[in-house]
C-alpha cells in the first residue's frame, strides 16, 4: 500500500483516549466525599504539572489526564461546603487550574506539531515510493488504491482522483472478485469480512482482461478512474458505482 494512503488511514483512524472520571452525580453525594474527588484530582493534577516542570514529562504526555481531573473537580465543586470554599486548600487549587488549562493547550500545540511532522514525513515517503515515481512517469498526478476511491476523493476532489493512477493495494484491493457482468462492464465487490475491507465495496471496471464470475481482480493491474455512473444490473434495478477504466 502506497505510503501516503497509510498517513492518510492513519490520520483517519486516529482516535483519542478520554479517561474515565468517577460515575457519580455530584449533587447526590455527601459533601465530604465531594472534596475528597475534588482535594485528590487537585492533588494529581499538582504531581502532573511538576512532571511538566521537571522535564520528567511533557505536556502532551499529560494533557489528557489533566483533562479529566479538571473535569472530575468542576463535576463536584458545586457540592462543597462554604467551609470547603472558604478553606486555603481550595483557593490553592482554583489557582492552579489556569496553570493546568496552560499546559493542555501546550500539550494540544505539541500534538498538532507532531501530526504535522509526521504527515510531512509521509508526503516524502510517498512521493520517493517506486509507485508514486512510475505513477508520474507515465503522466498521472499520483498514485491511489483502489479500495481507498473514497477516501482519495474526500482528501484530493474528485476532479485530481480523475488524474491518479490506481492500483491495488494488499490491505483490502487485492480481494475484489467478479460478481456481476454489465455489457461492458465487469462489477468487482469485497465483502466486510474480506482482508482489512471492513464495508461492502463496488467498483466497475471496463477494458480490462477477460475474467469469469469469482475471479479475483487482477493484483497487478492499473486503472484511471472515470467517475460515478448508473448501471441497471440483470435484476433491472440500476445502481450508482464507481468506475475504472483498465490501463492496458
Amino acid at each position: 500500500m502506497p505510503v501516503r494512503t497509510h498517513f492518510l488511514r492513519l490520520f483517519c483512524a486516529i482516535t483519542i483516549a478520554v479517561a474515565i472520571t468517577p460515575a457519580f452525580a455530584a449533587v447526590q453525594e455527601h459533601p465530604e466525599n465531594s472534596w475528597k474527588y475534588y482535594a485528590g484530582n487537585c492533588q494529581r493534577v499538582l504531581e502532573k504539572m511538576a512532571d511538566v516542570q521537571s522535564g520528567r514529562a511533557t505536556a502532551y504526555d499529560v494533557m489528557f489526564a489533566l483533562e479529566s481531573n479538571l473535569q472530575t473537580m468542576n463535576e463536584h465543586r458545586s457540592n462543597l461546603t462554604p467551609n470547603h470554599l472558604g478553606s486555603r486548600e481550595f483557593a490553592e487549587c482554583e489557582n492552579f487550574t489556569g496553570q493546568a488549562e496552560s499546559i493542555i493547550a501546550q500539550g494540544k500545540a505539541e500534538f498538532a506539531a507532531k501530526m504535522q511532522g509526521a504527515a510531512e514525513e509521509g508526503r516524502i515517503a510517498h512521493q520517493n515510493s517506486p509507485a508514486y515515481q512510475r505513477a508520474r512517469s507515465l503522466g498521472y498526478s499520483d498514485v491511489g488504491d483502489i479500495s481507498f476511491l473514497k477516501l482519495h476523493e474526500d482528501t484530493d476532489g474528485e476532479a485530481r482522483l480523475k488524474t491518479m493512477l490506481i492500483t491495488v493495494d494488499e490491505i483490502c484491493g487485492q480481494y475484489f472478485r467478479a460478481t456481476q457482468y454489465v455489457k461492458p462492464y465487469v462489477i468487482y465487490t469485497v465483502r466486510p469480512s474480506d482482508g482489512g475491507c471492513g464495508e461492502v465495496k463496488r467498483v466497475a471496471v471496463v477494458g480490462g482482461r477477460s475474467v469469469e464470475k469469482g475471479d479475483y481482480i487482477d493484483e497487478k493491474g492499473e486503472f484511471q478512474y472515470l467517475g460515478w455512473k448508473k448501471l441497471v444490473g440483470v435484476d433491472g434495478f440500476p445502481t450508482d458505482i464507481r468506475v475504472l477504466k483498465a490501463r492496458r
